[in-house]
């Protein structure tokens, strides 16, 4: 399996995971908080990933390429990811005990992929316009102008599968992305 990272400082299949809108607390308890995003996390994380999904097959299709299809476990694994990195406070493709995409993906099973790629975005209340629009358009927007391959990534007519995830935790937003072919 080729593993393709790209690091930036994510209904078809969609994952938001309840325990990152949860108020600190070692019980997780689901607890739907409203912000600066409106009356319910939860909702508007599902919004952020809907939208995304949908903004980036528009912009496959305005290229010629087939859309990608959602991918359940690609979505579990991608909103599971955005939980962790909100509820352990870090960010990036290496999680603080040196697992990787490849080890998530090993650790549900899902190793049948033959080439994958995951795609990071994350933002803070004091850069944030809060607007879920707003929040997909510099999530795609830093994607496709990022240069660490995120751009190729999105346009790889080889990866046909995907999920999103999207977190919300302490005025911090994270959304993953994992493609597969």
């Amino acid at each position: 399996m080729k593993v393709t990272a790209a690091i930036l400082i994510s209904v078809v299949w969609i994952f938001t995971p309840a325990n990152s809108l949860a108020d600190a607390g070692e019980s997780g308890a689901e607890i739907d908080l409203a912000g600066p995003w409106g009356d319910s996390a939860y909702n508007f994380s599902l919004k952020v990933s809907k939208s995304l999904f949908k903004t980036i097959n528009l912009f496959r299709r305005k290229r010629g390429l087939k859309p990608f299809e959602g991918h359940e476990v690609l979505g579990m694994l991608s909103g599971s990811y955005s939980s962790d990195m909100i509820t352990g406070d870090f960010f990036g493709h290496f999680a603080p005990d040196g697992r990787t995409l490849r080890d998530r993906l090993i650790e549900v099973n899902a190793t049948d992929f033959e080439e994958v790629a995951e795609l990071l975005w994350h933002d803070r209340d004091e850069y944030l316009d809060w607007r879920y629009q707003e929040v997909v358009r510099s999530a795609v927007s830093d994607w496709l102008n990022s240069s660490e391959g995120h751009r190729e990534n999105l346009l790889d007519p080889n990866l046909r599968h995907a999920g999103v995830g999207t977190a919300i935790r302490n005025g911090r937003i994270v959304v993953t992305m994992i493609l597969a072919k």
